[in-house]
Parts: C-alpha cells; structure tokens; sequence
C-alpha cells in the first residue's frame, strides 16, 4: 500500500477535525435540537459534547496502545479475523455514510440557494470530482489545505453566528432547566451527538500522527472550538425563529445567516457564511473520501488509495443520487444520527475493553 512519506503534526490533525466537525455538524444542528427538545435544545448538544470526552479519551489511548498501525490493521488482532475483518467493513461503511451525508447536504443547499436550475446530478458530479481531487492529494495535502482555509473560514463564520444572535428574543430560548421529558432529552442527545462521528477518523490518521502524546487534547480542542460555533448556531436559531418557527426551514442556518447585518462593510454575509461553509464541507468530503479508500486499500491488502479513489467514484456517485425523489432523507436521517452515536460510542468502548482484557499493543512498563 502507498504510505505517506512525512507525518503530520498536532496543529495539522487539530484543524482537519475542527474543519470536519463543523463542516458535518452545523447545517441542522438548529433543527434537530428543536425537534427533539424545543426551546431548550442547545442543552442536547451540550450533553452530547460532555459524552464525546471519554469518547476521545479511548480514542486517544487506542492510539497511543497501537502506534503504527489504524484501526483497519489492529481489528483482526483484537476479534480475530472474521470479526475483525466485519468491524472494520462497518468502519468503512460508516464513513461511507458520513461521506453520502455530507456530499447530499452539500448538494442540496447548493441546489435550493444557489443553483435552482441546475441538476441534481451536476452539482453532485461537480462536488464528488473536486472531493475526488482533494483525496488524491494524500493525508498532508488534505490537512495542510485545512491549515490554508482555517483562518478566514472561522472568523467569517464566528462573525456571522455571532451577528445573527442580536435578533434573538430571550423568550424562544425559554425555560432553560424544564424538560418535558428525560425521553426527549435522551433522543435529542442522541441525534445531536452525530457531529462526533468525525472522531472515528482519528483512529485511522493514527499512524500518521508524529506525536501522539498530543492526541487528546488536540481532538478535545478541535471538538470544544467547533462545539462552541455549533452551540451559537443552535441558541442563535432557537432565539431568532423559535423552536416551531425554524422547523419551516430545510436549511436554518442558510436563513440564519441572513440575520447578520453589518452596514457600510457588508449587506449581508449570507453569502460570505455559505461560501466558507462549502469550502469545509469541500475539504472535509475530501477527507472522508481519503480514508475510505486507504481503508478499503488496508481492509482487502491490495493496490492504494489512489486507485480506490477512484474505483469507489461510481457507486459513491449513484450513492449520492439515489436517495433523491425515492426515499425521503428525513424519514431515514434519525434512524442514521442514532445508529452512528450507538456506533461510535459501541466501537470505541468494545476496541478499549477488548485491547485491556487481550493486553494487545504497547505498554508501558513491560519489556
């Protein structure tokens, strides 16, 4: 298999997470918080992130326990090959899914805001063969064009959540320590808990990693900064449309956006919000697309990822077609935020118990 030749560092893996999260994380944060909780939402993600810490904590120990290798290489060690080899195809086909999602959100609020009369299929190509590019370009290509789009992209969307909040109206955002439901809390954590998904990737850069000691708190800071946005846009929503008024919109952050009015510099930076927002979901597919083809690469021991990119194009690209016009994303997107938190908090806990009991990997004090 083709192996990248320099590793990358803390600051590097720190900004292509950040990017991923919030790039997957934001566009229906708002909604789903509201469905599920209502006017205290925000308090669903809040929950979600407090869960995700043990989750990055296993993470990190994995990595640490097994230096060199991703989590594709170590499964068989730890379940034996059958078991190993099924885990790690449902690995890949919960990246697959991460990618489908997040090329669909991608493509249809290009679709509904920018290009109405544009086809499906176009956009879609467009995205796919641009996502197809960024994942050619190897581990340090992808998170150094992270690096690149870091800077403007965060400030621009911090400025945008942080100017739509001036229309918030305190009382949408009312009661805040009333449920009424723990039920409803639960299934809201759940459905929000799915921006952390993007963690699972660290388990295969792991190799790629040059100090891993740094592997906790540099996906904690990833996770908190991107939160924090995720966070604002929720209370921002919630505060501007209500709890009932933002479930009329496909897209709430695309409208949200529009709340942000800074005269004599910018009318609005819908526009400025959207084009950062696409350029992370660009460089976060292009990640996605990376390890499910290095996984695949590691998973059936032959050829790169380089030719899985683009033996994967096809069926990624009738993938992210056929949903459309047969079955309704909404009716199959709850069923697929809770499968992948029961998945990701499952496999992270199974891999950690498993590697304690089998005392597989490194450790420390023993020769």
């Amino acid at each position: 298999m083709l192996k990248e030749k320099t590793g990358i560092g803390p600051g590097l893996f720190f900004m292509v997470l950040y990017v991923s999260i919030f790039g997957y994380g934001i566009i229906h944060a708002p909604r789903v918080a509201a469905e599920y909780i209502g006017p205290n939402g925000y308090w669903g993600f809040i929950l979600a992130f407090i869960l995700s810490i043990p989750v990055m904590a296993g993470i990190a120990w994995l990595g640490r326990r097994f230096p060199n290798h991703s989590v594709i290489e170590y499964l068989p060690r730890l379940f034996g090959v059958f078991i190993g080899k099924v885990l790690g195809l449902l690995l890949l086909l919960a990246i697959l899914v991460l990618m489908l999602r997040t090329s669909r959100i991608f493509s249809g609020g290009v679709n509904i805001f920018f290009l109405r009369r544009t086809p499906a299929w176009a956009s879609a190509a467009f995205f796919l063969l641009v996502s197809l590019y960024i994942a050619r370009q190897g581990i340090e290509g992808i998170t150094r064009l992270a690096a690149f789009v870091f800077p403007l992209t965060f400030v621009l969307s911090f400025l945008a959540i942080l100017f739509s909040m001036k229309h918030v109206e305190l009382d949408n955002i009312r009661p805040v320590f009333f449920f009424e439901s723990g039920l409803a809390v639960a299934a809201g954590t759940a459905n929000l808990f799915s921006p952390f998904m993007v963690l699972l990737t660290a388990l295969m850069v792991n190799p790629y990693l040059t100090e891993k000691e740094k592997g906790f708190p540099t996906m904690t800071g990833a996770a908190a900064l991107g939160s924090l946005l995720i966070l604002l846009t929720i209370v921002s929503g919630i505060g501007n449309y209500g709890a009932e008024g933002i479930l009329r919109y496909s897209f709430p952050v695309f409208e949200l956006s529009r709340k942000a009015q800074l005269p004599f510099v910018q009318q609005s930076f819908a526009l400025l919000f959207s084009a950062t927002w696409l350029s992370q979901v660009l460089v976060a597919t292009g990640f996605f697309y990376f390890l499910l083809a290095e996984g695949a690469a590691q998973w059936l021991q032959v050829l790169n990822f380089k030719w899985f990119t683009l033996l994967l194009l096809p069926p990624v690209f009738f993938l992210n077609l056929f949903p459309i016009g047969v079955v309704g994303e909404r009716t199959i997107s709850s069923y697929l935020r809770v499968g992948s938190s029961l998945f990701t908090v499952g496999l992270v806990l199974a891999l950690v118990i498993v590697a304690i009991f089998r005392r597989a990997g490194v450790q420390k004090g023993v020769s």
